[in-house]
């Protein structure tokens, strides 16, 4: 007994110098904002659990994952899939493009098909060598269908792809043009030589005057483009038919210049601002209230309804949603959120008169699959897998989303509606961010007009210089000596009187005359060589074109510039609107480096082969 009575006064005196315990603090209810935070934390641990090459801690990862989807109720997990896109090509970076794909694979449950995903994993299977680049068809052909399906991204992926076709028309007119001066590089001396000489000015003055008229356009400030137009007009008399078909051609693909010019305020805008990804993504900072101001009450009013659903405050959501009903237009979102918040509360009876009038509403897939929780909860499978069948057969890809969600936990919990994106909504985000970005066509600027109208003015400046040059008898440039003529007694009308008489009948010319004609041959035969080959080194195609046969030249540097516009043009990344990774590099860089490889390959062999 003094044993007891001497432990519970010393078990007293110790309670009393004891500090007093505080009361238990309620857990903080999670925030929106909170979801940004945890899924961030899960990503890390996903990511060291790859570094490791665990597939059991990787698997724990994506639990983890599914966990926090499953405590923020349907959440977009995008930003983790982009993370984990950025880290997959951090590691192709660092030579692990295997740990790349690995990740790649881990989060495509969450987001197959995701843009970011597909170029990634386009990016490190290239970097796997040419079977990589093979077996990415596939994948890069799923990329290529969803640029093309999506309105924001269409038009810049055509004007990107398409830009070859610019840098093609430019290198094709300036080859062309510089082809046929060096071609009739006498002619275009003989055009302005010839007047001045006979007005006594020195042929110093002359070769200036010259200089200045083949380069005026650019002293100018014109496009360079039209100096090479300039050059074909006054060649002009002096070509042939078919290079005048074949620099017609050239003229009129200039007009890809304004058409991909009205492409590219198309290209630019950005894509519509979208109300369902404010409620759905996780953000680390609350969407202020200066960006909501321009949508109606009710919105304003759902939007909150929204919050309180993620933060799990029940009462108050449901209170919020009850003051909807009837006066929102969306009235199977308002139901549906309504009897979410009566299910977590405790009120099934109510739940499911709210899910029954949500269904008379307007039938969807997360409706049914409440009701299907409901009758899971009475006890009623007949009539919950009957809704999820149902529920399956309205929106198959979506029914597999939200199923996704219940696999961390073994609790289940009903699925909330968005507010669905309008244009009306859409156009009051934007307003609210500083008004839509409306593209503009550059109809009225100057330097669309040039582009438009220097290849038109060209084209009927050549013809009607051709026309009037008909009265000319045979205007050419002789192939033997060079020397600009307009009539000749020679059966062959591209050789002059001069050499038909010296090479031919072999009289008419003094012995002293003879031996300077042959020289002036000789060097023009010998310069016409030098620049045969250069042609043959530097423009595969362009070299045809010199000699005169203008089919087959189209149809070789045609490619080529084709080629050339692909590696330039094209083979750029593109980071496209509403995205943080940009595209792999095109595919058409490399096939069109092979393209020029083997067409300077193809050329270079005329140095050693004997052409026909």
């Amino acid at each position: 007994m003094r044993a007891i009575v001497l432990a519970g006064f010393a078990g007293l005196a110790a309670l009393q110098a004891a500090p007093p315990a505080e009361a238990p603090r309620p857990a903080p209810a999670p925030v929106a904002t909170e979801a940004a935070v945890a899924l961030s934390h899960r990503a890390n641990h996903l990511f060291e659990a790859l570094a490791k090459g665990d597939p059991e801690a990787v698997r724990a990862a994506q639990l983890e994952v599914e966990s926090v989807r499953r405590t923020y109720s349907v959440l977009d997990v995008t930003p983790l899939v982009e993370a984990a896109a950025l880290w997959a090509r951090q590691q192709g970076l660092a030579g692990r493009p295997a740990l790349g794909l690995e990740a790649i694979q881990a989060v495509e449950r969450w987001a197959p098909d995701h843009p970011s995903l597909l170029g990634t994993r386009i990016a490190l299977m290239r970097q796997e060598g040419p079977r990589g680049w093979f077996w990415s068809f596939p994948e890069l052909m799923k990329l290529t269908r969803l640029r093309l399906e999506a309105p924001a991204h269409r038009w810049l992926w055509l004007t990107q792809h398409l830009g070859m076709l610019r840098l093609a028309a430019t290198l094709l007119l300036w080859g062309w043009a510089l082809t046929m001066g060096l071609r009739y590089r006498n002619v275009l001396r003989h055009l302005w030589e010839e007047p001045l000489q006979h007005k006594g000015i020195s042929p110093a003055l002359a070769a200036l005057a010259g200089a200045v008229v083949l380069t005026g356009p650019v002293l100018l400030g014109l496009d360079p483009l039209a100096a090479a137009l300039v050059w074909l007009f006054l060649l002009a008399p002096f070509l042939t038919p078919s290079e005048v078909k074949v620099t017609v051609f050239i003229m009129l693909f200039q007009l890809v210049h304004p058409a991909l010019a009205l492409m590219e305020p198309l290209a630019g805008r950005e894509p519509p601002p979208s109300i369902e990804v404010l409620q759905l993504q996780p953000r680390v900072q609350p969407v202020p209230a200066s960006a909501l101001r321009l949508l109606p009450p009710t919105d304003q009013a759902f939007l909150q309804g929204w919050d309180q659903l993620q933060n799990q405050r029940w009462k108050e959501a449901e209170e919020t949603f009850q003051n909807l009903v009837g006066r929102h237009p969306d009235q199977p979102e308002v139901l549906n959120n309504l009897g979410v918040a009566r299910y977590h509360s405790g009120d099934a009876a109510g739940a499911d008169k709210a899910f029954a009038s949500a269904l008379e509403a307007g039938s969807r897939m997360e409706i049914l699959l409440n009701q299907s929780i409901l009758a899971f909860s009475r006890l009623d499978t007949a009539l919950g897998a009957s809704k999820q069948e149902e529920a399956r057969a309205a929106e198959p890809a979506d029914y597999a989303r939200l199923i996704a969600l219940n696999d961390a936990r073994k609790d289940v919990r009903g699925y909330p509606m968005p507010l669905p994106d309008s244009a009306a909504r859409a156009e009051a985000l934007a307003e609210a961010a500083g008004g839509p970005n409306a593209e503009r066509l550059p109809l009225s600027d100057p330097a669309f007009l040039v582009a438009l109208l220097l290849p038109l003015i060209g084209i009927s400046a050549f013809l009607l210089r051709i026309r009037r040059s008909l009265r000319m008898a045979h205007p050419g440039q002789c192939v033997r000596c060079g020397e600009p003529y307009h009539t000749t007694d020679s059966p062959d009308p591209a050789v002059c009187s001069k050499c038909h008489h010296l090479f031919v009948l072999r009289d008419g010319l003094h012995t002293e005359s003879r031996r300077r004609k042959l020289d002036e041959v000789a060097e023009h035969q010998r310069n016409t060589r030098w620049i045969h080959k250069t042609l043959i080194v530097l423009l595969p195609g362009f070299d045809l074109a010199f000699l005169g046969e203008t089919r087959e030249a189209l149809m070789e540097f045609l490619p080529l510039c084709l080629a050339v516009g692909m590696v330039l043009a094209t083979g750029r990344s593109v980071r496209y609107p509403g995205e943080i990774i940009p595209d792999p590099v095109s595919t058409w860089l490399a096939l069109g480096a092979v393209l020029v490889g083997l067409l300077y390959l193809r050329s270079w062999l005329k140095l050693f082969l004997r052409r026909a």
